[in-house]
């Protein structure tokens, strides 16, 4: 291991796809963490291609391509985060990714990383919903504008520490093409467990009851509620609504919807029961909510 250099996030941002939109990058000088918030679209990289649908993560290595493709009905949006896996400790951290061709930073020797293969990670996987958690706290950093370097690298070893103990390839259902990926983490949950929350993210619109979500999964009640208690912590109703909450501060964040219209994406008929309990939540009103504006 490399004692004088260490990992640290250089870049973290929202993006809302237009339909049909594509955005490619030769050369990526960092490694990727992607994840989507809503709708669908595909990311292509090292001849790989991968659909992300909500909760997924993709991973792509030092040194990537890519390019997305948003889907021309339900384009995706998408939260990244850029880690620097080697940094240099005698030079602070420029919040920066180097992409654009003739970039300095292309031949900067203060940053490193190891080349390898895109590792996909489908939303069911508990990897996949601490990577999006940690890479909501990044990216409101970077909005906040209070990311110091203290920050960006106890960021960036968090990400990496991720990245551990990845073992060998495996299929992945998120790829493409008929190519075998490497598995962030053996963490999936339960099978009707993952198919209940795939059918709630899936749902926000509607009105969900216990037993809804649990026809979805082809279980009881009570099957259900021992499900979600132990493996995510929680009841089926308070992860219902963490979810639509969820969704409704990535929808205020990326998507330019007024509060009334986001209200009606997540399940809310009344809006200012909606404003309660999203204040609840987040310790802010919904209309004080910021927006992402920077693209991946």
């Amino acid at each position: 291991m490399d004692e004088a250099a260490g990992p640290a996030v250089v870049w973290a941002n929202w993006y809302r796809f237009r339909a049909r939109e594509r955005i490619h990058h030769d050369r990526v000088m960092s490694m990727c963490f992607l994840w989507a918030l809503g709708g669908t679209g595909t990311v292509r990289s090292h001849g790989r291609s991968f659909t992300l649908d909500p909760g997924a993560v993709l991973r792509l290595p030092w040194g990537h391509d890519v390019e997305y493709v948003a889907d021309d009905g339900s384009p995706f949006r998408l939260g990244t985060v850029h880690v620097v896996p080697r940094y240099g400790f005698d030079h602070p951290v420029l919040a920066v990714v180097a992409h654009q061709p003739g970039d300095p930073l292309y031949r900067s020797s203060d940053r490193s990383g190891d080349p390898g293969s895109p590792v996909f990670t489908p939303a069911s996987s508990v990897v996949a919903q601490r990577v999006a958690s940690l890479g909501r706290y990044a990216v409101e950093r970077f909005d906040d504008g209070a990311a110091d370097e203290t920050v960006l690298r106890a960021l960036g070893a968090l990400f990496v520490a991720e990245t551990v103990g990845v073992a060998g390839a495996t299929g992945a259902a998120g790829a493409t093409g008929g190519v075998g990926v490497d598995g962030l983490s053996d963490g999936a949950l339960p099978r009707a467990l993952e198919t209940m929350t795939t059918f709630v993210t899936r749902n926000l619109e509607r009105p969900l009851s216990v037993a809804d979500v649990a026809a979805a999964g082809d279980c009881s009640v009570s099957t259900a509620g021992r499900l979600f208690a132990a493996h995510l912590g929680t009841s089926v109703s308070s992860w219902v609504r963490g979810a639509r909450m969820r969704e409704a501060s990535e929808l205020l964040r990326t998507s330019g919807l007024r509060v009334g219209e986001v209200a009606r994406a997540v399940g809310f008929t009344d809006q200012l029961y909606f404003s309660r309990v999203f204040r609840n939540e987040y310790g802010v009103p919904p209309s004080r909510y910021g927006q992402g504006r920077i693209r991946p």
